[in-house]
């Protein structure tokens, strides 16, 4: 299961639900929305988890931050430090406020809504994906037990590995993390700007 199917799978997920409450729009519209924002914020995060030193990033952001919580409660969704912290991960993600204009613009095109309705779901949408990397990584939140790296709250800052587990490891983040609807598309888009480290 990758993230978008994560988020987005159960056609009655509560996640799309309190999406559409916070943009104001209907279930139908906040999905397709969401499928194809998040393959354009999952292809930044590949992009920057490529090396070594952006993925020890992403693993430090992620056990700094308190991402989880976003998905262990849906209606922080609303809150406006839940939109600061999205725009700063946007930040990270796409390394330009033009490059998220651009992706909320193309998207808009490919999903026949608004680009004003995508720039507001973006950073909501950032939120959700850090939370849905955070348990699946770290394991963290009320629901989870154990992650890829080792679970749990773990403080150390080597949860990649080495060797062989390092590569598994990987492995699975890229393959969690393979949302691409048009992998060569993004890569067109996000290559304007994007930033190798998580800060």
């Amino acid at each position: 299961m990758n993230i978008l199917e994560s988020l987005l799978g159960d056609q009655s997920s509560n996640v799309v639900s309190e999406l559409a409450k916070q943009l104001g729009v209907g279930e139908d519209q906040a999905r397709n929305a969401a499928g194809q924002l998040i393959p354009a914020l999952t292809r930044g995060l590949r992009n920057n988890a490529s090396t070594d030193t952006g993925l020890s990033s992403l693993i430090n952001a992620l056990q700094k931050g308190n991402h989880n919580n976003y998905l262990d409660d849906l209606s922080s969704l609303g809150q406006n430090s839940t939109v600061e912290e999205g725009n700063s991960i946007l930040g990270h993600i796409f390394g330009s406020k033009d490059v998220s204009r651009n992706v909320a613009n193309y998207s808009a095109n490919q999903a026949g809504l608004s680009s004003t309705l995508m720039k507001k779901a973006l950073p909501i949408l950032a939120s959700l994906v850090m939370s849905a990397l955070s348990k699946k990584l770290l394991g963290k939140g009320k629901k989870s037990s154990g992650g890829l790296f080792g679970g749990g709250n773990s403080n150390n800052s080597d949860v990649f590995g080495t060797g062989i587990a390092a590569n598994q490891n990987r492995g699975m983040l890229e393959s969690f993390l393979d949302a691409d609807k048009d992998g060569s598309m993004w890569d067109d888009l996000l290559s304007m700007a994007v930033k190798v480290a998580m800060k």
